[in-house]
């Protein structure tokens, strides 16, 4: 995905052609190797992903896993590049895989939501809308 991409385009990416991909697939186990370089504060990604993005993507998967593969999900952290926002990405993974909330809150998520253009814009939605065609083809 091109850079700049926020939370509601990578959301419809998610649940249009990620999660009908994974149905399509019928795995037995799905892995992920959970990296943070999309978020917000990533100085090479860019594309403005948040903890609360990390979370329901999180929340998604393990839904899936549910209905796919009896629940199983396998994640790895794999990188990001900022130092300061990784943790709480990370913490979002793994509160919402654990089901365990912490007193941690993310001093950031409320700048990182406010940033213009988090709805899907047309413009995405068109790009998605070709990719989703090429994903109805597999299985």
């Amino acid at each position: 995905m091109p850079a700049d991409i926020r939370g509601g385009a990578y959301m419809s990416v998610f649940e249009r052609i990620v999660l009908p991909a994974l149905t399509r697939y019928k795995p037995d186990l799905i892995v992920v190797p959970s990296g943070f370089d999309a978020s917000a504060a990533d100085p090479l990604g860019r594309m403005m992903l948040h903890s609360g993005s990390y979370r329901e993507m999180t929340r998604l998967l393990m839904q899936a896993a549910d209905d796919l593969c009896r629940g199983r999900l396998m994640m790895s952290h794999e990188g990001g590049y900022s130092a300061s926002y990784v943790p709480y990405c990370g913490l979002a993974v793994m509160e919402q895989l654990s089901g365990i909330e912490t007193d941690i809150d993310d001093p950031f998520l409320p700048v990182f939501e406010g940033y213009a253009g988090q709805p899907l814009q047309p413009h995405q939605a068109a790009a998605i809308a070709k990719a989703e065609e090429l994903v109805g083809g597999i299985g």
